[in-house]
C-alpha cells in the first residue's frame, strides 16, 4: 500500500549532488523500498530523493550541526 504525505511546514534538507531544498511531499511505498522525499530545490526544480540520499538540516540555535558527506558536496 502506497501513502504519499504532503508536509504542512516544508523540511529544509541537504540532497546528495544538488544542495540544499526543501521537502515538500514524503511518498512511502511500503516495508521493502526506501522512503521517497519529494524536494523543491532552488529555481523551482522539484526533485524526487531516497531516503539515503538527504539528510535533515539541523537548527543551528540549538548547536545542531548536520554531517555532510564530502561526496555529496555540489560541483560548480
Amino acid at each position: 500500500m502506497t501513502v504519499i504525505h504532503e508536509l504542512e511546514v516544508p523540511i529544509e534538507v541537504y540532497c546528495k549532488l544538488h544542495g540544499v531544498g526543501r521537502a515538500i511531499m514524503v511518498i512511502d511505498y511500503g516495508y521493502n523500498v526506501n522512503t521517497v522525499w519529494v524536494v523543491r530545490l532552488g529555481g523551482g526544480i522539484v526533485k524526487h530523493f531516497l531516503s539515503n540520499d538527504i539528510r535533515i538540516l539541523g537548527n543551528p540555535m540549538d548547536g545542531s550541526v548536520v554531517d555532510i558527506p564530502l561526496d555529496w558536496v555540489k560541483n560548480i
